[in-house]
């Protein structure tokens, strides 16, 4: 590993970057919650695009949520943004952290819809939703998460099993 640009140096810098980042978004919807046009106020009366706005023209979307979903959804989802990214940056319960934030991005994917009103380029052009992208990079991490597991419990076992057992060129 005399290499600084590796792949595991790669998945560590994106899972910190993609903690950092959900940690923030929680942390700034909490802070815009009861303001005018507010995080708060746009889940009670935000409607599910899916698609995106104005595709296939006509689209209105669906919903709002109802009350007793979105009451909870609005208090708790900012909390667990906070606490799953701190978590998932920190390294702790990778494999579930990652899948609950692929759930949050799955869930906001659906609300502002897969082609959203032009958010990612500053002309204001539509856009293919960025959280597409963090699913697959938070995916990528917890999969590499899982393999480095995999191989450390190969390795433990290679090394108990040759304590156990050692070869005749030894003796």
């Amino acid at each position: 590993m005399k290499y600084l640009l590796n792949l595991r140096t790669a998945v560590v810098v994106s899972r910190v970057i993609m903690g950092v980042f959900f940690f923030l978004s929680g942390i700034t919807n909490y802070l815009n919650f009861s303001v005018p046009n507010g995080f708060y106020q746009t889940v009670l009366i935000q409607k599910l695009q899916i698609i995106g706005p104005g595709i296939p023209p006509g689209w209105e979307g669906l919903g709002p949520l109802p009350w007793l979903i979105a009451i909870p959804y609005a208090w708790l989802l900012p909390l667990a943004e906070i606490l799953l990214g701190a978590l998932f940056a920190l390294n702790y319960w990778v494999r579930w952290t990652g899948l609950l934030l692929i759930l949050i991005a799955f869930s906001i994917t659906l609300a502002f819809g897969i082609v959203p009103a032009g958010s990612l380029f500053p002309n204001g052009a539509e856009s293919f939703n960025k959280t597409i992208l963090f699913m697959a990079l938070i995916w990528i991490c917890i999969a590499y998460d899982a393999h480095e597991q995999k191989m450390s419990r190969r390795r433990t076992q290679a090394a108990a099993d040759y304590a156990l057992n050692p070869s005749s060129n030894d003796m």
